[in-house]
């Protein structure tokens, strides 16, 4: 099945059944059951028309989520680390997936005894929160936007948009418990993640 995956999703133009199975060595019967498997998964896709195979559109956000994620993460990892150093809470880079979701990319532990963490990699519905809204491009006048209770009951994110020359492409956010993000530590931490976001920006070619 794995090898069906590989061949149609490297395939250009898409493939029949007859060349699907004869590229990984099986009978045609026993690679439609396969095929239909990775179809009704979402992985794979039949057209209407020609009956070829060609990537589903799981398998396409799967694959953008990981490249882009992947390279993302390592350019934005050393911001998040003085993200975190600098206001004790945890950092995250958030990427945008279909249906109004997000996931956590790369992330810096915060140093509180008590703090955000275990959200690496965990993809969560971005509508109502602080990182969909900077993906979206929905902030403040400082660039920065804060949401409460939004994410998880009792914790406050604070994100700003990392943008490259092709726009919004990802958001940075410092999450926290919401009795330590108030007053002057939540002003502060605005001004950090905008800093950061910026920093990153920067770095991917976005021109102010």
């Amino acid at each position: 099945m794995l090898q069906l995956l590989c061949v149609v999703g490297g395939s250009a133009q898409g493939l029949s059944l007859t060349e699907a199975a004869a590229s990984v060595g099986l009978v045609p019967s026993t690679a439609l059951r396969q095929l239909r498997s990775l179809e009704a998964a979402g992985l794979l896709v039949r057209g209407d028309e020609d009956q070829l195979y060609r990537p589903g559109p799981r398998l396409v956000s799967l694959s953008r989520t990981v490249f882009v994620g992947h390279s993302l993460a390592t350019a934005a990892q050393p911001f998040l680390d003085e993200l975190a150093a600098c206001t004790g809470e945890s950092a995250y880079l958030a990427i945008e997936q279909p249906r109004r979701r997000a996931v956590y990319v790369a992330t810096a532990p915060g140093q509180h005894a008590l703090r955000h963490s275990g959200w690496l990699g965990r993809g969560f519905a971005s509508s109502k929160t602080a990182a969909g809204a900077a993906l979206d491009g929905r902030v403040d006048d400082d660039a920065v936007v804060v949401r409460e209770g939004k994410l998880e009951p009792g914790i406050t994110a604070v994100s700003a948009p990392v943008r490259s020359p092709n726009g919004i492409v990802a958001a940075v956010s410092l999450v926290g418990p919401s009795f330590r993000l108030v007053g002057a530590d939540l002003a502060s931490a605005r001004i950090r993640v905008a800093t950061a976001a910026r920093h990153l920006s920067e770095t991917l070619g976005h021109q102010r």
